[in-house]
């Protein structure tokens, strides 16, 4: 099964921009890879599941944590990997407080309990009790995928593969489409194929996300929930 390249969509693009000189006249190929790489930025916004990372963070001392540089958000923290391997359980700050009002300065431990996050600061998130040295967890979170070298269209980044998985390679299609009918947004039929590009784009990204909600292992459909309302 051929995998989607970088190349594959920005061809598939000028196809239907019908572009027929090797670097692109109305639309460049620089352009259009540059577009690419602005999908995957808008993307994330709306789905940040597709961009999951699983992988060992090694904490810093103390309660307060930092997301790897390019995280956009955390999803969970789930387990010690240092020694334990003692499941983290997430805590609402307001309990936490409440109940130990000085917790940031407790005890440190290589083990954790309990992770706090804060929609607000999506980049960090607490950990209690605070981490000793050597502590490390295992964290699920979202990242926009490092960029395409756009500078020299496809000679730098045609066949880079795709960032995403190849399910998402028709919204990557239609973004680069919907910015490409903007650039002659001043004609009307541009402007009116521009946002039909756009509502497709959304309309992909977001029944993804329902169709994950739909058939995840935790959704209502799921054969662990349907025997819970059978019994």
């Amino acid at each position: 099964m051929a995998v989607a390249t970088v190349e594959s969509i920005v061809n598939d693009a000028r196809q239907i921009l019908q572009e027929v000189t090797a670097d692109g006249t109305r639309w460049t190929n620089v352009e259009l890879v540059g577009w690419l790489n602005q999908f995957y930025q808008a993307a994330i916004q709306v789905q940040p599941s597709a961009f999951s990372v699983n992988e060992v963070l090694e904490l810093a001392e103390g309660t307060k944590q930092s997301l790897p540089a390019g995280a956009h958000r955390l999803v969970s923290v789930v387990r010690n990997t240092a020694g334990t391997m003692r499941v983290i359980r997430q805590v609402m700050r307001y309990t936490l407080d409440t109940m130990r009002p000085e917790w940031h300065s407790d005890p440190a431990s290589s083990t954790i309990e309990n992770y706090l996050y804060d929609d607000l600061d999506p980049k960090h998130f607490y950990v209690y009790p605070p981490a000793d040295v050597g502590a490390s967890v295992e964290v699920i979170y979202s990242r926009v995928p490092d960029l395409h070298d756009e500078s020299g269209g496809l000679n730098t980044a045609g066949t880079d593969p795709f960032a995403l998985d190849d399910a998402f390679a028709p919204a990557a299609l239609d973004y680069i489409l919907y910015r490409a009918f903007s650039k002659d947004a001043e004609t009307p039929a541009n402007m009116s194929r521009s946002q039909v590009h756009f509502q497709a784009f959304m309309a992909q990204m977001t029944n993804t996300l329902q169709t994950d909600a739909r058939t995840s292992p935790n959704g209502p459909d799921s054969s662990e929930n349907s025997q819970r309302g059978q019994a």
